[in-house]
């Protein structure tokens, strides 16, 4: 009898371009992510013009930003801010020191799937990570330590100076 073995994707798989658009790798699997709604790239594009202040000192990465948790986890991100002095402008995953991830979530999400996200970039030392949920107008804003503030979208976010009111960007 023959048993299947089961493929055990990596970080070289992902350098390779052995994944299919809108997947990301976690703990050596493949997992399909949905694309993106009107509503969610419109708040991504409105975000990163907003913060256009910030530029000086912070390199702003959108658009299903790959971050290589570790060589059987790359993660993807709506929006990264990475400082300027740490940041290198080099094909892959980032791999850097990241101030601040945002991810923008609608429609069914599973929790077990958003909770696992968090854990990875908190085991990766993501500084801060601002979570929206479009359909229940919460957001999530997470420290270092995994400390989690629940805010509405009419609450002020400070990032890096710049005041967002969520509620006025949707």
């Amino acid at each position: 009898m023959k048993t299947k073995l089961k493929r055990i994707w990596t970080y070289k798989d992902f350098l390779d371009g052995r994944l299919k658009e809108w997947e990301e790798i976690v703990d050596g699997k493949r997992i399909r992510k949905m694309p993106a709604y009107k509503r969610h790239g419109s708040l991504n594009a409105e975000i990163v013009s907003s913060l256009s202040d910030i530029r000086a000192n912070y390199k702003i990465l959108a658009g299903e930003v790959a971050i290589k948790i570790d060589e059987m986890t790359i993660r993807a991100t709506d929006i990264a801010i990475v400082r300027k002095d740490v940041y290198k402008n080099t094909f892959g995953a980032l791999d850097c020191e990241i101030e601040l991830v945002i991810e923008i979530e609608e429609g069914r999400i599973r929790k077990r799937y958003i909770n696992k996200k968090i854990d990875d970039y908190l085991k990766f030392g993501i500084k801060r990570q601002i979570w929206i949920f479009l359909d229940k107008g919460e957001i999530w804003d997470i420290d270092n330590l995994g400390n989690k503030k629940v805010l509405s979208f009419d609450d002020e976010l400070d990032i890096f100076g710049v005041k967002l009111k969520i509620g006025d960007l949707v």
